[in-house]
């Protein structure tokens, strides 16, 4: 993939100074590019991206944007247009976008040390003039590498504060003579861009502080950055005077390097056609007690609690309860797949009813502390042993290295074609993390 932070030409200085500025780095349309890298018949050709199950549209390349393709909506309602347009369709591919962005986030850091990954698309990072002069060179460097490494067009904003750089970015991808950068360093085109950034699209801001604004007056970014601290703190708290601050150039958000672990844990998916058998929900919750498992182990934490639910159609029988689920308090906080997946299948007899037909469930886990902080109760043997622990982080590193589910539990199904699974007709190749799709050549 190329050299690291450490041996790479342009960041040769150690440490890192105080940021003179702050970047966003996006991907232009994320999933559809990623898959375009390994379809290049997709390139010009508008692209849309389906939900879980094949239902809705969920992303669009710009050329399906033209066309008029909303964002949500049910694909069986813009099959005419997409015929008509010739759009490609393709089916949600995780495992492909999830490690595309890995490999984003890992080209990131060959260029700057300090970053924040912001989502699965977006990263915040600290720039340094200590590594290029010119602000605009810097962004056109960060776009140019992750394009070339990774075959993802990405766009860079960069100004003095996060809140800046952000609306830097999202002026970027709007406006193309920016070339896909645009830095913030004047005070006359930062009045400029934000005279023409509605209130309602700073980070930050939502749709009822949008809504209080306007009835203010406030149309425009501009406009907030005007108004005195005290009456900004008056409508939006401290939350929304820090977000002031930052459109007047005044820092307040640092980059956050280390992730909070998350004190829930929810692993869900609609099954691609109903199930009425124990025997197939059993694989569907153990599957997502096995996933919510691993998710947990990334995070180096354990859980004492898990919730598992059960979803028949509430349209079937209007007014009755369509959703039955129960909360399993374990013995000792534990991140071991095995007993999961036990605990979440004793949940499924319970709450099993022989006359009803089931279209979702999910497994959902609480009480999360770290890994080290596990207290045990006296009497009652340890869930989460060292030798499990090692078992289940071994069977970690066989999924890591030769893709997911390589290894797993037989009490979540074999061969992939149960009827709870997700319908997936439009699926690409796991290009990336399966040996057994890899491109040919």
């Amino acid at each position: 993939m190329g050299c690291y932070f450490e041996c790479d030409p342009l960041l040769h200085l150690t440490g890192f100074a105080v940021p003179a500025f702050y970047a966003l780095i996006d991907c232009n349309n994320f999933y559809a590019s990623c898959e375009r890298v390994f379809d290049p018949a997709l390139l010009n050709r508008p692209v849309a991206i389906l939900s879980n199950n094949d239902g809705c549209v969920i992303a669009r390349s710009a050329e399906a944007k033209e066309i008029g393709i909303p964002m949500g909506i049910p694909e069986f309602k813009v099959r005419p247009l997409i015929r008509k347009h010739n759009i490609a369709v393709r089916s949600s591919n995780y495992a492909l976008y999830g490690d595309m962005s890995q490999r984003v986030m890992e080209t990131l850091k060959t260029c700057t040390p300090n970053i924040e990954v912001y989502s699965i698309d977006e990263a915040f990072a600290e720039l340094s003039t200590s590594y290029m002069d010119s602000m605009r060179s810097y962004g056109e460097y960060i776009r140019s590498r992750i394009l070339r490494w990774t075959g993802l067009p990405v766009s860079v904003g960069i100004a003095g504060t996060k809140t800046l750089a952000k609306i830097a970015n999202e002026t970027a991808k709007v406006y193309p003579s920016f070339g896909g950068v645009l830095v913030l360093e004047s005070d006359e085109r930062i009045r400029k861009v934000l005279m023409r950034t509605p209130v309602g699209d700073i980070w930050g801001v939502g749709k009822n502080y949008s809504a209080t604004l306007k009835n203010h007056g406030v149309q425009t970014a501009w406009d907030l950055r005007n108004q005195p601290d005290s009456w900004v703190k008056s409508r939006m708290k401290v939350t929304g005077l820090r977000t002031v601050w930052e459109l007047r150039g005044r820092p307040c958000l640092a980059i956050e390097q280390v992730v909070e672990p998350r004190k829930g844990i929810l692993s869900s998916r609609s099954f691609g056609t109903p199930v009425d058998q124990v025997e197939d929900l059993k694989e569907a919750v153990s599957m997502f007690a096995s996933r919510a498992a691993e998710k947990l182990r990334a995070q180096h934490s354990v859980a004492s609690n898990m919730c598992v639910m059960l979803v028949t159609n509430k349209y079937a029988s209007p007014g009755e309860p369509y959703k039955f689920g129960m909360d399993v308090a374990l013995p000792n906080p534990t991140a071991d797949t095995p007993l999961l997946a036990q605990a979440a299948d004793a949940a499924v007899d319970r709450l099993y009813d022989p006359g009803k037909t089931y279209k979702k469930a999910w497994v959902m886990l609480t009480g999360i502390v770290p890994e080290e902080e596990i207290q045990t109760d006296l009497f009652i043997k340890s869930t989460y042993s060292q030798k499990q622990h090692d078992l289940m982080e071994c069977m970690d590193s066989v999924n890591a290295r030769y893709g997911r589910q390589t290894m797993n539990l037989a009490g979540t199904g074999l061969g992939g074609n149960q009827s709870w699974q997700m319908k997936q007709k439009h699926l690409s190749k796991r290009y990336t993390t399966r040996w057994d799709e890899l491109m040919e050549v």
